[in-house]
């Protein structure tokens, strides 16, 4: 994980709070409660009332608030499984929602981690539901209760095709507690809600401007990664939802939902599948649109191949160049940071989450401002990438915070962005008004803009940086977050110095526990190494022995003189990663079961620093788990010293000159995957 340096000046202006905190409520708890006093749970905190639909206007009509088995006889939350044609919008204008919805069910991993398992109105059923979203860096569970606003006995929201269907609008319904109400979600786009969906990390494209990459090779390869995609038509306000002659909507998200390369008459043609939120007759009516006469070049037989249907469910195909000509706007969100590699399918990216403020004196507005460096200023090193380029990768993103829920306050997005400079020197934290004005920014996120996230992807030299986010102008406060992602390491900025081993009593205590255990050699062996492990984390019940495979890969992985055992340094430091370690397994192990399943150990490698395809994890859950349905917390030990271990040989080998294997092909013949 890299470290990384703040330097934030102390506010002296209003310390306000911009966020809306939701109560803590245990859906386990909650949930027995219901069950053992017969009662179904009703949320107080977002009540059946007018005030949780709308904050600006009263509803247009008398809505009744009702739980599924009083809409329908058999309700369930999924029919068949979930499916993107499931999503039908109602009344509100939150489209761009419905498309990361939609886009959602092309994963099942993903949608089981926004939506747990195993709720419905069977045997447990107490009116209480709840959904995980990936909140400004932290993952959290909203509850809420299964009454919905109805008309006519009919959902007035987001609802399923089928009538006794309900994820769709439970699913929303929990989105809008998040952020205080369902007018909250009126108006936003997709990327929000895919990154909530999932935690990744959007890029935006421009449709109207030049790119210097190929992007239906990027966007396929996207869509083949299981990253979500979606498009919209710009729109000002007075074309919002204004529909065109050829079928397509302006100021409309749509969520692209499959991509093919499809052979017709010997030449491959560049085909995307969309798909309209409203779910009905609203369709591309041009080239490979339903009716259209390009259909008759393909055999029945190879629509069935290619899953091509024709029906007026709001999805529609057509050819990558009209697409081109009609959308204006791209958005990709990234599961996995590694997108841009050719072969490889996993990358050891590094990610950093850092909360910030621009309040009172620290709210200076951009570069054009003399307050321009009152801004939090964040100083980060970097070292060249292990492709030998002399480059380094860096993925910065800067998100504001809390805007939405505020809405009803009168608050809007703030128009954000960030400079990065080449600090003069090593040691420098921070820069002041002179260095910006005789100096030209090494990059920025491009122009200031009121998006809940800006992002780039930068290439710079090696050596130390100051990175500077802030709103467009001075005294707009706001909560930000900064997420910054290094392909290698980046080093703390600010003087480390070094510890004085003799003046810290905890390190003084562990050296003489050490020698103690480590004998005349001063060593201490894969054996001896179980022996201390299954002791320690016998006290939190996470192992009964320690398995000595893991024993030996953790050895391998610290022992910088190769002679197969431990010195007290490393020791010392291999005691601090199994900390990091088992943090993270409490952090996943929401359910308290001392076991990690395959979407809770796709999240822990993301924390721990690895991003991996989903073949890749795959593979690395069956070889760890051992062919059960879980790891232990061994297990998950292993397969981290595993990763670092091959990661860090792959690169020894490659600097040297002596490896041509990818990355993605060497980890799964050093991991026997």
């Amino acid at each position: 994980m890299a470290k990384i340096n703040v330097t934030v000046p102390a506010s002296k202006g209003n310390q306000r709070s911009f966020g809306l905190t939701l109560p803590p409520q245990d859906y386990d708890v909650l949930r027995r409660k219901h069950l053992s006093t017969g009662t179904l749970f009703e949320d107080p905190y977002f009540p059946a009332e007018d005030e949780t639909l709308f904050f600006s206007q009263k509803p247009p009509r008398k809505f009744l608030w009702k739980r599924p088995q009083e809409i329908c006889a058999n309700p369930k939350m999924f029919v068949g499984g979930a499916d993107r044609l499931d999503v039908k919008q109602g009344i509100l204008g939150d489209c761009w929602l419905l498309a990361a919805m939609a886009s959602l069910c092309s994963d099942q991993i993903l949608m089981s981690q926004v939506i747990p398992p195993n709720q419905g109105w069977g045997a447990g059923y107490a009116g209480i539901f709840y959904f995980r979203f990936w909140h400004f860096g932290t993952w959290i569970d909203v509850c809420v209760d299964d009454r919905l606003p109805t008309y006519n006995n009919k959902l007035i929201f987001t609802h399923s095709e089928s009538n006794n269907e309900f994820w769709p609008a439970l699913m929303e319904k929990a989105y809008a507690k998040l952020h205080g109400s369902y007018e909250a979600l009126k108006g936003g786009k997709t990327a929000e809600a895919m990154e909530d969906f999932t935690g990744g990390v959007v890029e935006s494209y421009d449709l109207t401007k030049p790119l210097s990459f190929d992007l239906f090779r990027y966007m396929k390869k996207s869509n083949d990664r299981l990253s979500l995609l979606s498009c919209s038509i710009k729109a000002n306000t007075k074309e919002i939802e204004a529909k065109l002659d050829n079928g397509l909507i302006k100021g409309h998200a749509y969520s692209v939902t499959d991509i093919k390369n499809i052979p017709v008459r010997g030449r491959n043609t560049q085909l995307l599948r969309i798909r309209n939120p409203w779910g009905n007759e609203r369709e591309w009516k041009g080239a490979w649109s339903d009716k259209s006469k390009e259909w008759n070049l393909i055999t029945d037989d190879e629509k069935k191949k290619y899953g091509i249907t024709f029906a007026d469910d709001g999805e529609f195909w057509m050819a990558f160049d009209d697409f081109k000509r009609n959308f204006t706007d791209v958005e990709i969100c990234n599961i996995t940071l590694d997108q841009f590699d050719e072969d490889e399918t996993i990358t050891n990216w590094n990610s950093l989450i850092l909360n910030g403020s621009w309040r009172g004196s620290t709210a200076g507005g951009c570069r054009n401002f003399p307050t321009f460096t009152d801004n939090p200023q964040y100083a980060i090193d970097l070292t060249e990438d292990a492709d030998g380029d002399g480059k380094c990768s860096v993925l910065i993103a800067l998100m504001q915070k809390n805007r939405r829920q505020q809405k009803k306050l009168g608050v809007r997005d703030l128009c954000i962005g960030y400079a990065v400079y080449k600090a003069p020197d090593s040691k420098t934290a921070k820069v002041d008004k002179k260095f910006v004005d005789y100096n030209r920014s090494a990059a920025t996120s491009g122009s200031y803009t009121n998006s809940r996230e800006v992002f780039a992807r930068i290439e710079l030299d090696p050596g130390r940086y100051i990175i500077i986010p802030s709103a467009f102008k001075p005294q707009e406060e706001g909560d930000f977050l900064l997420r910054i992602f290094t392909e290698t390491a980046a080093h703390q900025g600010g003087d480390s110095g070094s510890d004085d081993d003799k003046g810290d009593p905890r390190k003084k205590q562990l050296r003489q526990f050490f020698d103690r255990l480590a004998g005349d050699d001063n060593e201490i062996d894969a054996e001896e190494l179980q022996d201390i492990l299954t002791t320690s984390l016998k006290k939190d019940k996470l192992v009964n022995v320690f398995d000595i495979g893991a024993c030996r890969v953790m050895i391998a992985m610290l022992d910088t003189d190769d002679n197969g055992t431990l010195n007290f340094e490393e020791f010392s430091n291999l005691l601090e990663v199994i900390g990091q370690w088992k943090a993270i397994f409490y952090k996943v192990d929401r359910n308290r079961s001392g076991t990690m399943e395959k979407n809770e150990l796709d999240e822990a490698l993301k924390l721990s620093g690895f991003t991996v395809s989903r073949p890749m994890l795959n593979g690395i859950f069956l070889r760890f788990a051992k062919k059960r349905s879980f790891l232990n917390f061994d297990d998950f030990v292993a397969c981290l010293a595993g990763l670092k271990l091959a990661v860090a040989n792959h690169e020894k080998l490659k600097k040297m000159g002596e490896m041509d294997l990818p990355l993605g092909k060497y980890l799964r013949i050093a991991l026997n995957i």
